[in-house]
């Protein structure tokens, strides 16, 4: 696996656009309460004005000082939507650049579709949802509301035995560290008590949204450490389990823990904010609310489930631009459109889903699910060496990550390795067994079964992905072959009818075009169309 930095700098040597922009966007993040020109911006960022706008424009769609705008807007909206006692719309307004209080209210109102007195009020009105708003403050849930916030406890210990005592303290700050690795979450770890070694505070005095807690006891040699991960708002229980092991080996039942931890809160995590974004009335939805709606559509892996969320994810990136993983799930969504033949305008669609990508990597460089969606958009246009070195970044920070490990399994599939893109698949399977990509991965162990000649699981696979979501009927494209292989014609012409009547004037060169697999995969499969009466 190459280097990923090697690969990111050839990225950025690619497009010295994308570094005017980069220098221009952290410039404006690190001023949105000054007043800032034009020309100071180019100066910043190394070019010329006009230059800088031109290539604003190509990744942005909006000029530096309109984008700046949209950042201050989004930035002044975040705080009205804390709502905290006392705030003064005026007041958030000037620290955020704005003088002219007629016009601010205008832009407000075209940008989110509700005037500001308006959305302090709603906020106001959905305490319910929140924390205090003192403890809001103390957890940072404000600007940063894409990272929500998890506060990891110190064990409560039902046990005096002094063997144990830096087994309960060091417990939660080594799953604390590793949960620091993900940049998509804000971690409060735990402080101890100079007496008892314990931070008592109660729960909502955390300023987080999520608690982690855990319990242990002792009998005899056998130690029970039992894990919950708690809404602190809520206080719905939404993960726990529970780990057995012995004194002689701490450590050991420690690594389990975290490893245990690490698989089961980040899922929970996403499907909780997405529960609670599903629950909210559109017009109450932020940047971060409408990306959550949208992530499930943008992994359902078909065209309909791509251009639903790429609805939601349009809006968001309106509201505002400067949220990387909104424009990297768009670039997937334009991705998927490619791939799966859900386009009549392909190359258009492969263009857009790079440009894209590229924008994603300039707001953010380390998120993992960033980092994701930007591998597969790489797959998709056939650079797989870039897609490769991407997801060695994230495995190196996430290595619990379903969604990284069914990319894997997909990079190893076109790359013509199949045993290793099974195991792949199916550990993305084990370590999120109800995510919205399952259909997706069972197509990806049918295509690994195809490419290894195993016909007959590979279309038991495909067959259990249309199952699993009936939506994805482009799988039918391979799905027909398969059947054709065994000797299945009148189900493998059932297949094509199927795949026909879903993309109607596809050809087999759209087909072969749109997946990237090795060239003997894609032999087998034009001549399977071929042979079955698709249009060359």
């Amino acid at each position: 696996m190459v280097l990923a930095t090697q690969f990111d700098r050839t990225a950025l040597a690619r497009s010295p656009a994308s570094r005017d922009v980069r220098k221009a966007i952290g410039y404006l993040r690190a001023r949105m309460s000054r007043k800032i020109t034009m020309a100071e911006v180019a100066t910043a960022s190394g070019v010329a004005a006009r230059t800088l706008r031109k290539h604003f424009r190509e990744f942005v769609g909006l000029s530096p000082l309109d984008y700046l705008r949209r950042l201050r807007l989004a930035a002044v909206r975040d705080e009205l939507i804390e709502g905290a006692e006392g705030v003064s719309i005026t007041e958030v307004a000037t620290r955020y650049g704005f003088s002219h209080f007629g016009r601010f209210s205008l832009q407000y109102r075209r940008c989110f579709g509700e005037t500001p007195s308006g959305t302090l009020r709603r906020s106001r009105a959905a305490v319910p949802d929140k924390l205090p708003s003192a403890i809001r403050c103390a957890g940072g849930i404000g600007r940063a509301r894409e990272k929500p916030s998890v506060a990891v406890l110190s064990l409560q210990a039902c046990t005096t035995e002094l063997n144990l005592r830096d087994f309960v303290e060091g417990a939660p700050e080594e799953i604390g560290a590793a949960l620091c690795r993900i940049s998509s979450i804000s971690v409060i770890e735990p402080t101890r008590s100079r007496t008892s070694g314990f931070d008592r505070r109660p729960d909502r005095e955390f300023g987080a949204r999520y608690l982690l807690t855990g319990r242990i006891t002792q009998a005899g040699q056998r130690i029970r450490v039992i894990m919950r991960l708690i809404d602190n708002v809520t206080r719905q229980n939404l993960w726990g389990d529970s780990y057995d092991g012995e004194p002689a080996d701490l450590f050991g039942l420690q690594d389990r823990i975290t490893e245990g931890v690490m698989r089961g809160i980040l899922p929970s995590i996403r499907r909780a904010e997405i529960d609670r974004a599903q629950r909210k009335r559109p017009e109450e939805l932020d940047a971060y609310g409408l990306t959550m709606r949208a992530f499930p559509l943008a992994l359902a892996a078909n065209p309909d489930g791509a251009r639903r969320a790429l609805e939601l994810l349009n809006r968001a990136m309106e509201i505002d631009p400067d949220y990387a993983l909104a424009v990297a799930l768009a670039a997937w969504c334009h991705g998927q459109l490619v791939m799966h033949n859900g386009t009549q305008r392909p190359a258009d669609e492969r263009a857009r889903a790079l440009l894209l990508a590229e924008r994603a990597g300039i707001l953010d460089s380390d998120d993992p699910l960033v980092l994701t969606a930007r591998c597969a958009v790489h797959t998709m246009a056939r650079q797989l060496d870039i897609a490769d070195a991407l997801l060695a970044r994230v495995l190196a920070r996430d290595p619990t990550s379903a969604w990284v490990w069914e990319r894997s399994g997909w990079l190893k599939t076109f790359a013509g390795e199949p045993e290793t893109a099974i195991q792949h698949f199916r550990r993305a399977i084990s370590l999120d067994p109800s995510g919205p990509s399952n259909a997706n991965r069972f197509v990806g162990i049918g295509s690994a079964h195809f490419h290894a000649g195993r016909y007959d699981q590979s279309a038991l696979w495909m067959r259990q992905a249309l199952l699993e979501q009936p939506a994805t009927v482009w799988v039918n494209r391979t799905l027909a072959v398969s059947y054709s292989r065994l000797g299945q014609r009148v189900a493998a012409l059932d297949s094509l009818d199927a795949f026909r009547r879903y993309s109607p004037d596809v050809t087999i060169g759209e087909v072969v075009a749109s997946i990237p697999f090795t060239n003997d995969f894609l032999d087998r499969v034009a001549e399977g169309l071929s042979d079955l009466g698709l249009p060359p």
